[in-house]
């Protein structure tokens, strides 16, 4: 198990900066004709931060020996599914596709996902106090990875409430943006697993990993004030509208209501 972990936290680590490498790709295509773009230097910051967060871990549980935890497993095996639709539509709208899927009304499996999100999270928190019964003191160094919940949290709520408030206009769903949100909420859970391990001593928190996440905290701050100012309109991002130039298409769709 620990080695498919390791793994697992490795091939993220790829995948995100896959995200940032296309999204510099993207800020190249339209900085001449658009200039600056809040939303994509924001995403830079979080993927180049993210990235080397799962690297870092996943390194040291393949190369060094920290030991996987069950906990760690399934909140990957959780986030997967919306983190790998999120990166197949990128990847398609770096290909001059569509890059996103508009889902009509709301279908029952929709309809049932965040009751079986609040059950996930009410499990997850049960294992998770049931695991800290062994907790020694306080580290800390986990207070980076305790603001990421936060933040996580707060852009996967800011990202939900715009899909909430672009249904009545559209009809339905993003399913790109809908995909984001809850990769937003599956990140702060698995930084959640992450402190708990560390704080148990499961999981060592080394300098060059407490950096990593130390940046992590205003990459991820200036990620939620971008989203909540677009979500406000009071920014305006060509990585966020409808009328790029042709070949172009945004990061990330539907972070403004319609």
């Amino acid at each position: 198990m620990t080695t498919v972990i390791g793994l697992l936290h490795l091939g993220l680590g790829a995948i995100y900066f896959s995200y940032g490498l296309m999204t510099i790709v993207d800020l190249k295509r339209g900085w001449r004709t658009h200039g600056f773009s809040h939303f994509g230097a924001a995403w830079l910051a979080m993927a180049f931060t993210c990235g080397p967060h799962h690297l870092d871990h996943g390194a040291h549980i393949i190369v060094s020996g920290r030991s996987g935890g069950p906990l760690d497993l399934i909140s990957i095996l959780m986030a997967a599914p919306a983190g790998v639709i999120w990166f197949l539509l990128r990847l398609e709208a770096m290909g001059g596709g569509r890059g996103d899927r508009h889902i009509t009304g709301t279908p029952l499996w929709l309809d049932l996902l965040p009751a079986a999100g609040f059950v996930y999270l009410a499990a997850l928190f049960n294992a998770a106090l049931d695991t800290a019964g062994s907790a020694p003191v306080f580290e800390p160094k986990i207070l980076p990875n305790l603001a990421l919940i936060g933040l996580y949290s707060a852009i996967g709520g800011q990202l939900a409430r715009t899909q909430l408030g672009n249904r009545p206009h559209t009809g339905g769903w993003s399913v790109s943006g809908t995909s984001l949100a809850a990769v937003m909420f599956t990140c702060a859970l698995m930084h959640g697993v992450y402190a708990l391990y560390a704080t148990t001593g499961r999981y060592d928190l080394d300098i060059h990993g407490y950096v990593i996440d130390v940046l992590s905290v205003p990459a991820a701050a200036y990620f939620l004030w971008v989203v909540a100012a677009l979500h406000r309109g009071v920014l305006r991002d060509w990585n966020d509208s409808d009328d790029l130039e042709v070949g172009h298409r945004p990061i990330a769709t539907d972070v403004r209501p319609a």
